[in-house]
């Protein structure tokens, strides 16, 4: 159960592959070629092994037909003003990234992929907005999938993506926070990134002890008492469970997951976690022990 993708993305990215898109009109307005459509008609509808057969037949077509390729324009750039467009190739892009683990190396052997999709993270302060939401995720799954530790991975597009989730995090919506938390535990596969999450720890690290404190039910700590927000959070749809204080058990699990991968780099960092965690995991736990299941 915990490890289902979250819901509300997949109900999101569902909603999108079915909506209806004139793409003849697409390419005689100049959004994308023809060359584009006809690629990206040649996998939108194969299911899973078929695509994967397709793409890694010729992985740095597909690189290209995303991002492109010197002074050719990729679907992202073209298609910057058609959000219907851009939210399919973000949707489409993820699905074969999940596919073709092969594909997330190919983009990171080319060229810096990352300024064709950081202005999509940044363009909107709106978490109802579904472009640098879908953006962030192809990212995740760009950086997880290649298991990438370049300086250009780490030190320029793994902040940004950390301040954006982090942004999610804080959301009252237990959706969001649920996807941000699943998105951080896949960026933390290794040393570097780990580092670098607890580095930027004022934004990804608080939000996840506010949510291990609203499932004790503590309002706040002498350690940090300004780290509480006073709110809890609400659901959309699809997010089973709760401790009763706005805390799905989801979230809680995958919370404590992160937790625990953050455990790794102890020698470094184990103190100030066991300072900022473990009052509000031990009240946790002795509050479920007195009061007992449920």
């Amino acid at each position: 159960m915990f490890l289902d993708p979250p819901t509300y993305l997949a109900s999101l990215q569902t909603n999108i592959r079915q909506r209806p898109i004139p793409w003849d009109g697409a390419v005689r307005a100049g959004t994308l070629t023809e060359e584009q459509l006809a690629r990206i008609r040649s996998v939108d509808k194969l299911k899973r092994d078929a695509r994967k057969e397709a793409v890694e037949a010729d992985l740095n077509a597909y690189v290209t037909l995303f991002v492109g390729s010197g002074s050719s324009k990729g679907v992202f750039e073209l298609a910057s003003k058609r959000q219907d467009v851009v939210q399919y190739a973000l949707v489409l892009l993820n699905d074969l990234l999940s596919a073709v683990p092969a594909l997330a190396k190919a983009f990171l052997r080319s060229e810096d992929p990352y300024p064709h999709f950081l202005p999509l993270l940044a363009r909107s302060n709106n978490t109802d907005d579904p472009i640098p939401l879908l953006t962030s995720i192809v990212l995740v799954n760009l950086m997880a999938g290649a298991r990438d530790e370049s300086p250009v991975t780490i030190s320029k597009a793994l902040p940004v993506v950390f301040s954006y989730l982090s942004t999610l995090t804080k959301s009252t919506d237990s959706a969001l926070q649920d996807i941000a938390v699943q998105a951080y535990s896949s960026l933390l596969y290794s040393r570097a990134p780990r580092k670098q999450f607890w580095k930027q720890r004022s934004e990804t690290v608080t939000p996840l002890i506010d949510i291990l404190r609203a499932a004790a039910g503590v309002k706040n700590s002498n350690a940090s008492a300004s780290l509480w927000s006073g709110t809890t959070a609400t659901a959309r749809t699809g997010f089973e469970g709760s401790l009763g204080v706005g805390v799905g058990l989801q979230l809680l699990y995958r919370v404590l997951l992160v937790m625990w991968q953050l455990s790794f780099e102890a020698a470094e960092i184990g103190d100030d976690l066991n300072e900022s965690v473990l009052p509000s995991f031990t009240t946790f736990f002795f509050k479920k022990i007195s009061l007992g299941p449920g």
